[in-house]
């Protein structure tokens, strides 16, 4: 019981110093966790491997009306992630929407057994994808389209914390919230904000330090 509350009340929301890679030519990891995708989105159209779907709408999976084309990159956090957020990007907060689970959370415990068997692709059967409460802000860099940032809910959790609101500035790798407890963080990197990956599925980052993309041409750098 000691260890269990010791996990959950002081390791689970640690809060370790990050160092932020200088320059505007990167974007940073918006969570600790294992990459367990890197979607190609066309149109504001994101594949998508639960119940056979072969795509869903950006707007339905983040809450965000648009049909800018970039890349989705999910980041599944584990028990012994650190759970707080950071922005991958230094901008104004433009968006902040919240959409509530339906109809209620479900578990990510198929995520997370892809993950431990290293079973490709990490999403396959993960119904929390299109069902579970999450909160998404956009943020709007000094040059380019809006770089979105959802987190999603664990059925464990007691809420998504994020301490913005739109009008506010936040800067490369700056800490803005967490999920208690749990779960995963997706980021949405437009074409003309970052066009090279830095990551791959099956890697593990870390928030404010692991560079997500860098902002000039190319494609992901996976193999």
């Amino acid at each position: 019981m000691g260890a269990f509350v010791f996990w959950r009340m002081s390791y689970f929301l640690r809060d370790p110093h990050r160092q932020v890679p200088p320059g505007s030519d990167t974007l940073v990891a918006a969570a600790d966790g294992y990459v367990v995708y890197v979607k190609r989105v066309e149109r504001g159209e994101v594949p998508i491997a639960v119940k056979g779907r072969r795509s869903i709408l950006l707007s339905e999976y983040a809450g965000v009306g648009t049909e800018a084309s970039g890349y989705l990159i999910g980041t599944y956090m584990t028990e012994r992630s650190v759970h707080r957020n950071r922005a991958p990007i230094a901008g104004e907060v433009v968006l902040r929407r919240h959409r509530p689970a339906l109809p209620i959370n479900r578990s990510m415990a198929r995520m997370s057994t892809n993950v431990l068997f290293r079973r490709a692709p990490y999403d396959e059967g993960s119904e929390h994808l299109i069902t579970n409460e999450r909160l998404t802000i956009g943020i709007r860099p000094a040059r380019g389209g809006i770089v979105y940032v959802t987190q999603i809910a664990d059925i464990w959790i007691n809420r998504i914390v994020a301490r913005v609101e739109p009008g506010q500035r936040l800067g490369k790798g700056e800490q803005y919230g967490l999920i208690r407890f749990g779960s995963q963080c997706d980021v949405f990197l437009p074409d003309d904000v970052a066009a090279q990956v830095s990551v791959c599925p099956g890697q593990y980052v870390y928030a404010g330090e692991t560079v997500l993309a860098r902002a000039v041409s190319g494609e992901p750098d996976c193999r």
